[in-house]
């Protein structure tokens, strides 16, 4: 499993995972060193404060994925940036996004010609829970 989320969630480890009635749970942790500042760029390793961040990810083995990543904050320490704090960022997922980008393309691959009802078919034989209404607003979104 270690090996999976190395290569699936690029800077976490895995901590432990479980199943809650068909759903496969991923619990994960941050191991990144530092993080960037998204508003001046400045790099920083001083942690503020720790959360956890729930999100969907694409079915294994059929089973729905959900992961509760363990999170941080950081302190920005450059003087004249305008935020004292800052979320640590992912490759494999946007800031305040509940999906990663790999379930958004497939949501949006298999919605491409179907229409949002047959899409919600397609996709749930595929494992992934989605109703049709967040279907539209992902191709909306990303139009």
């Amino acid at each position: 499993m270690e090996e999976l989320v190395r290569k699936l969630f690029g800077g976490t480890a895995y901590l432990a995972h479980w199943f809650e009635r068909e759903e496969l749970v991923l619990e994960l942790e941050s191991v990144q060193k530092e993080a960037e500042c998204p508003h001046c760029k400045q790099k920083s390793s001083r942690v503020h404060s720790r959360y956890k961040r729930k999100f969907a990810d694409l079915p294994i083995k059929g089973h729905p994925t959900r992961v509760i990543l363990h999170c941080r904050k950081f302190f920005c320490d450059n003087p004249s940036c305008n935020h004292k704090a800052f979320t640590e960022s992912f490759d494999f997922i946007k800031p305040m996004e509940s999906k990663t980008e790999r379930l958004i393309s497939e949501v949006l691959k298999v919605s491409g010609n179907n229409s949002s009802r047959k899409a919600k078919a397609i996709l749930e034989e595929e494992g992934i829970k989605i109703s049709k209404a967040t279907i539209c607003n992902l191709k909306n979104k990303n139009c």
